[in-house]
């Protein structure tokens, strides 16, 4: 059976049903919406009827991915809020769900990080978790404590 192109109805359905399996943003919709091949004239009242019936939440996504990123990628705030930035939303959504991310979950993911690149030089080691997102000041406060407590 050929594909048929989509109606503007059956593709909401679609992006309903993608929508209730995860959390995903604006731009993963979109994503999907063009892989499946919907007419773009469709894309901006799909995604106002999804964030109308509450399948689309800026604010609940970014706290989703703040978590996810934390707790099992352990990705620093820099990286976490660059991610954020590149899916375009917003600031204050991005901020909020920051400023309420696990504490102790992200200083010891931070701590985990030190300890296992100890034998790493201190600059590269200071690259790698750079390059993770945290902080120069996250790192500094946390590396003393962190390498005399192994």
């Amino acid at each position: 059976m050929a594909n048929h192109a989509l109606s503007k109805l059956e593709a909401l359905d679609k992006a309903q049903a993608y929508c209730s399996r995860a959390e995903h943003c604006a731009a993963d919709v979109r994503r999907k919406l063009y892989e499946w091949n919907v007419d773009a004239t469709f894309f901006d009242f799909i995604e106002q009827k999804l964030r109308e019936d509450d399948f689309l939440n800026d604010a609940r996504f970014c706290r989703a991915y703040v978590h996810d990123k934390v707790e099992y990628q352990s990705w620093g705030r820099i990286k976490i809020q660059a991610g954020l930035r590149a899916l375009q939303l917003p600031e204050s959504d991005i901020r909020e769900a920051l400023d309420n991310l696990d504490k102790e979950t992200y200083v010891s993911n931070l701590r985990s990080l030190i300890v296992q690149r100890k034998s790493d030089t201190p600059d590269k080691r200071l690259r790698f978790l750079l390059q993770r997102g945290f902080t120069y000041k996250e790192v500094k406060a946390t590396e003393n404590n962190a390498l005399t407590a192994h």
